[in-house]
This record gives C-alpha cells, structure tokens and sequence, in this order.
C-alpha cells in the first residue's frame, strides 16, 4: 500500500510535464486522424503558378501561347527590365518569367524551334520545371498543327483547343470496401502510437525513480517483498494506464457520437483496450532497459515510431512490400491495424467476429509476451545485485 501511494505522489510531482505530454500526444492524435480522413478525400487539381509574360512578336502565334498559359496559370504584370524581374522573383511576387522573343512566329513555320523562348524562374523550383514541360509540349502541338499546313489562326485556334482536352477521373467503389472511412476509424487508428508514446513518456518517467539504487535499497529495507513491491507497481500503472486510455475513449465519444455507437464502436473501444495492455507490458519493460529521461524520451519515440510506421499505422499495409509485411506480423500494430480495418468494414458476419477475436488474442499474447519478459528482466536483475 505504501509504494501505491508512493506512485502517486510521485505522479502528482510529475503531473506538469506528464500533462505537457498528454496535450501534445492529444493534439497530434486528433492532427493525424484529421489528416487520415483528408487524405482519402483528396483529388488532383493542377495547381498555378504566378507567372509574367512578355510577348516581343506579337504575333497569333506568340498569342495563341499567352493564351494559353493565361488559362493555365495565374499571369502577374512586372515591369520589363532586369532590376525589376530579379527583384519580383526575390520576393516570390512572380515564379517564372517568360519572355516570347522576336521572330517566335517566323520559326516556327519555318521548322527552326532554337531560341524561340528565355526564362527566368526561382532556382530549383519544382513547379518552374512542370511549366517548362507544360510549354515544351504546347509548342510541340502549335509546331505540328503549322507542319500540317494549317494557317497560323487554324493552328493557334486548334493547338488551344487540344490544350483544353482532359480526362474525366471517376473515382468507383470497390465491393465490400468503403471508399471513405470514418473519422472515429482514423481516431483510433493512431492511438497505439499515441498510447505507446505518452504511457513510456510519462509512466516510465515514475517507474524509473523507483528503479534509482538508493530508492529501491531503501524499499527493500522495509519488510515490503519484491513481489509485494512489484504488484503494487503494475496495480497503480494499470490505474494511471486506463485512466489515460479512458480519456481518449471520452474524446472519441464528443467527437464522434455518431461514428462509436453499436457494435462497430464497441469494438473500436475493445481493440484499443487490449492494445493499452500491451504498450503498458512495454513500458514496463523500458523501464528496467533505461535509466535516465532523456535516454526514456529517446525510446519512447524510436519504439512509438518505429512499431506505428512497420506495423501499418503511418504506412498503409497495402503500400508496403511483402517483405516487409511478413516481419510486421511480427509486431503487435500489425494485428491492431488489421482488426481496425476489419472493425472499420464490419458487417456482422461470423468470419468477421472470428477474425476479429483471433487478432483480439494475439495482441493479447504479445502483451503476455512482452511482460513476462520484463518480469524476467526483473528477477535476473535482483539476482546479478543479490549475488
């Protein structure tokens, strides 16, 4: 009973920075379960760019390519000399330059397309480079259509005519899979990452004080067993865990009424449980690795990290080779991920409720797993200080 006080004393001395903790892991799980969401909702638009235009031919050739980069982009007006371009440019007022020199017409029915352009644009711009492949490929089309024998008006007209052609995307909906999944699915698709991050970040940060030689020493002095010891320290660990984990779950429900009701939300609410168990198992495991905070904050962001981009959290599955995928079944986010899709699409069929519950047991083994190996580290420790 002593050390379950002790813990929260403890706890209440680092309840400022576990809170610092709590607030930026909160804030960045509601971040990345926004973004999730956003990001299925994404089409392609051809974005513009700032651009100024001098025509020196003036002619319906050099026209026709105003016109064409007019409808394109978005054109700026600067003054026509040197300072003034190298300072817009500087300010970022204007992002490409192009000046159509004299004679651009003349070239091109003559067949000569050298020198027919001069450009100016930000160094090692991305988006001054897609503009030079944008013209280079109107002036292929202008150069061919004058080839043919068209007019330079026929030539001008059809060339903007062919730029306006574009292709229609529709996005289909696959069979049995959603195209857009939930808020509440994003949610607690991150919140191993979150857990794993906050609960070694905050958690370990106590349970290494009672790893310190004089602290322990000292408790082992008082007639209090390791064993007795021990099972105080998970008991008020598993408090400070599912208080953390409870608060989420309190989030998810504001948030998301809608999306965690019925069986699908109950599950969501299951998943993440079981998986609280196994980032409290590693947790506890850190804590007899490390022994100081800032070498803590470094695992807790290497485990978090790693465990949320191989086991599928940050990186979908569906993108990662099969290499890859056959070593993060090796991992407990593997088996969480895999659950959450299943929970996502779920219909209530009994191949579903099977799959579920078979992943449900294995994130469980892992947490067995995982903290009879801390329970061993434990006991090899106290015979290596024992002996």
């Amino acid at each position: 009973m002593q050390v379950f006080k002790a813990f929260f004393i403890t706890l209440k001395k680092q309840s400022f920075s576990i809170l610092i903790y709590f607030i930026i892991f909160l804030v960045l799980s509601l971040v990345l379960s926004g973004n999730g969401r956003t990001q299925t909702e994404v089409v392609y638009n051809d974005a513009k760019i700032k651009v100024a235009v001098f025509d020196r031919d003036n002619t319906a050739l050099s026209k026709s390519l105003y016109d064409y980069l007019n409808k394109t982009q978005e054109l700026v007006s600067i003054k026509d000399d040197k300072e003034s371009i190298s300072d817009e440019l500087f300010y970022r007022n204007v992002e490409y330059v192009l000046i159509i020199k004299t004679g651009f017409e003349e070239k091109i029915k003559s067949g000569s397309y050298e020198d027919l352009l001069e450009n100016v644009k930000v160094p090692d711009s991305i988006s001054g480079k897609l503009l030079d492949n944008k013209i280079n490929q109107y002036l292929s089309v202008l150069s061919a259509y004058t080839a043919g024998g068209l007019t330079t008006d026929e030539a001008a007209a059809k060339t903007l005519e062919t730029a306006d052609l574009s292709a229609k995307v529709t996005l289909l909906k696959v069979e049995g899979k959603q195209a857009e999944k939930s808020s509440a699915y994003y949610f607690y698709s991150y919140i191993p990452y979150v857990l794993i991050c906050m609960l070694i970040s905050g958690l370990g940060s106590i349970l290494i004080i009672f790893r310190k030689k004089d602290l322990n020493q000292r408790i082992k002095c008082s007639a209090l067993t390791e064993t007795g010891r021990n099972t105080a320290l998970i008991l008020a660990s598993l408090l400070f865990g599912f208080v953390c984990w409870a608060v989420f779950i309190l989030l998810s429900v504001i948030l998301y009424k809608g999306e965690v009701t019925g069986i699908k939300g109950g599950l969501f609410l299951l998943n993440s449980l079981v998986f609280l168990f196994v980032a409290m198992s590693l947790t506890y495991l850190v804590s007899f690795l490390v022994k100081t905070p800032s070498a803590l904050n470094m695992a807790s962001n290497i485990i978090g990290l790693g465990l949320s981009f191989l086991g599928g959290i940050f990186v979908p599955q569906e993108y990662m080779s099969s290499s890859v995928l056959r070593f993060s079944k090796f991992l407990p986010t593997y088996w969480y991920v895999v659950t959450n899709q299943t929970i996502e699409s779920f219909n209530s069929t009994a191949e579903q409720f099977h799959i579920v519950i078979r992943n449900l047991g294995i994130e469980a083994v892992f947490a067995v797993i995982i903290f009879a190996a801390a329970i061993l580290l434990s006991r090899s420790r106290t015979l290596v200080q024992n002996a």
